[in-house]
C-alpha cells in the first residue's frame, strides 16, 4: 500500500462519482459518510459527459466529502484512480493528478481530502461551469435537450457541410 493512501482521507467528488451520476456506483458500497462541501480556487469545466477541476483562482466547486470504510480504502483508491486515469508511479502521464486539498463542509469546518484535478491545458477548449456544480449544470443542460428535442421533427439535414 502506499504511503499516501495509508493516510485514509475522504474523497471530495464533485462529478459522476456523486449519487445519482453514472459512476456512483463505482464505490457506493463502501461509502459510510457524504456530506455536502466546497472547495475554493478550483473551477469546472464541461467535458462533454464528464467534468475536469482545474486550481484556478477565484473558482469554487461543489460537491461532497465521502468517507469510504478502513477495509475498501485501498479497493476504492484504485478502482477511481483507474476511472480518472491517474497512475500514482506516473503521475506525469496523467490527466488528472490525485492531491489532497482542503475542503469546506456544510457546517464551515474544514477537513483534508483526496481530489482529482486537471491541469489548464486540458480545459482550454471547453466551457467553465460557472456555478461550479456539475449536477445543476447537468439538470440545466438535459433541460436544454429536451426543450431543443421539442422544436425538432427531423436530424435530417442537420448534418451537412455547407459548401
Amino acid at each position: 500500500m502506499s504511503e499516501q493512501i495509508s493516510e485514509k482521507r475522504p474523497f471530495f467528488v464533485y462529478g459522476t462519482l456523486l449519487p445519482n451520476q453514472p459512476n456512483f456506483f463505482l464505490w457506493d458500497y463502501a461509502i459510510t459518510q457524504m456530506t455536502k462541501a466546497l472547495i475554493y480556487d478550483c473551477q469546472l469545466y464541461d467535458m462533454g459527459p464528464y467534468p475536469m477541476m482545474i486550481e484556478e483562482q477565484g473558482g469554487r466547486t461543489v460537491g461532497m466529502v465521502m468517507h469510504v470504510a478502513d477495509e475498501f480504502v485501498d479497493n476504492v483508491t484504485n478502482h477511481l484512480d483507474t476511472l480518472e486515469g491517474y497512475d500514482p508511479d506516473r503521475p506525469e502521464t496523467s490527466a488528472y493528478q490525485r492531491a489532497l486539498r482542503m475542503i469546506q463542509m456544510e457546517n464551515g469546518r474544514f477537513v483534508k481530502a483526496w481530489v482529482y484535478l486537471g491541469a489548464k491545458k486540458f480545459v482550454q477548449d471547453y466551457p467553465k461551469i460557472e456555478s461550479g456544480d456539475w449536477q445543476q449544470h447537468m439538470q440545466v443542460k438535459q433541460g436544454q435537450i429536451v426543450d431543443w428535442w421539442e422544436t425538432i421533427e427531423t436530424v435530417a439535414g442537420l448534418h451537412q457541410s455547407e459548401e
